[in-house]
């Protein structure tokens, strides 16, 4: 995805700015459209500069546009790892 085509999607989408930074770093990170992401929260504060609870706050903001869709994981133990989030 090019920038122009990133601008223009982003512009259309009725979030706070934060989210839309959320958003286009994940389409980076995904390599577009369509793409899968599996970090954690923490992580993506760390890496975007926003608080955890920001960072979760946003996603729930994108999930509810239908921007990405979350899937919880679990290893072979039942123990849970970070959500995968697919970008939509």
């Amino acid at each position: 995805m090019n920038d122009l085509t990133r601008y223009r999607l982003l512009a259309e989408v009725a979030v706070p700015p934060a989210a839309k930074l959320l958003y286009s770093y994940l389409l980076d990170r995904a390599g577009g459209r369509n793409g899968v992401v599996q970090l954690s929260s923490r992580r993506l504060a760390a890496e975007v500069g926003l608080s955890p609870s920001a960072v979760r706050r946003n996603l729930h903001r994108l999930l509810q546009n239908g921007l990405i869709q979350l899937t919880a994981r679990y290893s072979v133990e039942g123990i849970r790892l970070t959500n995968q989030i697919t970008l939509l």
